[in-house]
């Protein structure tokens, strides 16, 4: 079976594509287990100065958790923490100490906009969307307070309360991401950036990196707090339950509030 998460290096800058493009790059299990252990390698791997994350093909940079995943997990990931799964959505909280560059080729739903609001720069091809669609699913949207900060306050609430997805054109209008591109073009204004990134002096590059990294700690603290208390309610109710089931029997919800 291939890998469902890529680490390639060339030159200074590491490239991390989540491999799971018959699937729109949804995170299986594996994947998620996969994706922690490339941010852990990116972190370690004194070569590179830059990133970049980015999707297979030309649909999705990732659609999200597989909620139709039903293959086991192969044997390298058995006995693995969890936390090291659902953390794989958090790079800042691997402490990383480098720069991270979305290059976002398509849909960015979920788990996958999550991982996009906490990368430092990010370039969206034509095609792409950011959107936090489980509220239609009885979910709590995953970091979603990183979107909220970014984001100017009425398009992060419309996103958020409807789960209707923001276009390319509107993530750069609100200041969201750095450029919009032709898809064709996404890789190689990627790797510009990176490079750009890339040759100026490592410590300076850290340094700012660390700093960035603290300040948004600072500002999200008790923001994580509520948003973890929140999620425990949230997942431990029924519309959770049906929210999951009517999207893996593609069926319309029938909430309770409960």
């Amino acid at each position: 079976m291939a890998s469902e998460v890529l680490y390639e290096v060339d030159g200074k800058v590491a490239t991390i594509t989540i491999n799971r493009p018959e699937k729109l790059n949804a995170l299986s299990l594996a994947a998620q287990f996969a994706l922690h252990d490339a941010w852990v390698r990116f972190r370690e791997d004194d070569r590179v100065i830059v990133g970049i994350v980015t999707g297979a093909g030309e649909r999705s940079f990732c659609a999200g958790m597989d909620l139709r995943s039903g293959d086991g997990l192969p044997p390298e990931f058995e006995g693995r923490p969890p936390d090291e799964a659902s953390g794989s959505i958090s790079p800042r909280e691997y402490d990383l100490g480098k720069p991270l560059i979305a290059a976002i080729n398509g849909y960015a739903l979920g788990m996958g906009a999550a991982i996009v609001m906490q990368c430092d720069l990010r370039i969206m091809s034509e095609n792409a969307t950011i959107g936090y669609p489980l509220v239609r699913m009885g979910m709590m949207p995953g970091a979603l307070h990183d979107f909220w900060m970014q984001a100017p306050s009425v398009i992060a609430a419309r996103a958020l309360y409807t789960g209707k997805a923001i276009t390319a054109d509107d993530a750069q209008r609100a200041g969201l991401v750095n450029d919009v591109v032709p898809l064709g073009d996404l890789p190689a204004a990627a790797r510009a950036l990176a490079d750009e990134v890339a040759e100026n002096a490592p410590l300076v590059i850290q340094a700012i990196k660390r700093t960035w990294d603290t300040q948004q700690e600072f500002r999200e603290v008790k923001a994580w707090r509520e948003f973890n208390r929140l999620s425990r309610t949230v997942n431990a109710s029924a519309d959770h339950d049906e929210g999951i089931r009517a999207q893996v029997e593609r069926r319309s919800p029938n909430w309770q509030g409960r």
